[in-house]
């Protein structure tokens, strides 16, 4: 029964991302921007934001984090990823990882929103939240931005990423500025490009092939062109190397003992791409 369940949320999740397009095809902002105002960095999970965005944490300008998917389950069961990381019981998993994230966000002087929509396994077949309440949801707590960060949703993107990224894509189009970043480990399971690390490349392995295979609407401004690559020094590596082991589920996303995360060939580089709102 089980296996039978998560056959069916699998499948109403891919279609729910099918249709994602057709739910929010009338979607407008009520986000206004003001050049003036902070970027909102959108973190679909309690820890996007350290792993993918550390340097724009540890700036000195302000940036408002807002964890979307942060919503708590009910008591009383445990999915396969959770269960991965040593929990018994989802809803108090997530409790915990809140309590994580705040202590890794202080270390760079943040501290996050936590917005209550629920996670892609904690969904089932229920469908992910639209943009219009998405989009009402964080214009309750800030009614100006001077700009959107939204993850790329790389390799193998997780619908909830996907998600972020196109209402992100949507803002653009409404004339915001926008900025994606590749987001770690899905975007580096066979390690960044060569241009990013500016090491030689391997012939027999094309890191842009699989970007490119997941990147959706977002194709055409996920360029090596249009990067923005951002190499963090030793002290700077260090710090977010010790902020991502306060995760509980830090041992699953740095693949045990393969330490994907911790390989500083991974976690010392960080990609953006910017796009004006006038060319979306």
């Amino acid at each position: 029964m089980g296996t039978v369940r998560a056959f069916l949320d699998q499948l109403a999740t891919r279609s729910w991302g099918k249709l994602r397009r057709i739910r929010n095809r009338r979607f407008e902002s009520q986000l206004r921007h003001d050049p003036n105002a902070p970027p909102l960095l959108l973190s679909p999970h309690l820890d996007d934001a350290v792993i993918d965005c550390w340097s724009v944490l540890t700036r000195p300008a302000e940036v408002r984090v807002v964890n979307v998917f942060a919503g708590a389950p009910r008591a009383g069961f445990v999915t396969y990823f959770d269960r991965l990381a040593g929990a018994r019981d989802s809803a108090a998993h997530v409790g915990h990882r809140v309590a994580d994230d705040r202590t890794a966000l202080r270390r760079a002087g943040r501290s996050p929103v936590n917005l209550k929509f629920l996670a892609h396994p904690y969904r089932g077949a229920r469908p992910e939240p639209s943009f219009a309440l998405l989009d009402a949801v964080l214009a309750d707590s800030a009614e100006v931005t001077g700009a959107v960060y939204a993850p790329a949703a790389l390799g193998e993107p997780h619908p909830d990423h996907e998600c972020v990224r196109d209402y992100a894509l949507g803002l653009a189009q409404a004339g915001m500025p926008v900025c994606l970043y590749a987001d770690l480990p899905y975007c580096a399971v066979y390690g960044w490009p060569g241009w990013v690390t500016d090491a030689e490349p391997d012939p027999h392995l094309d890191v842009d092939a699989y970007w490119t295979s997941s990147a959706g609407a977002a194709e055409r401004f996920l360029t090596r062109a249009r990067a923005r690559v951002v190499r963090l020094d030793r002290d700077q590596a260090a710090a977010k190397l010790a902020a991502m082991r306060v995760y509980r589920e830090f041992a699953v996303l740095d693949r045990g003992p393969v330490r994907q995360l911790s390989n500083a060939a991974i976690h010392g580089y960080e990609v953006f791409w910017d796009i004006d709102g006038s060319e979306a």
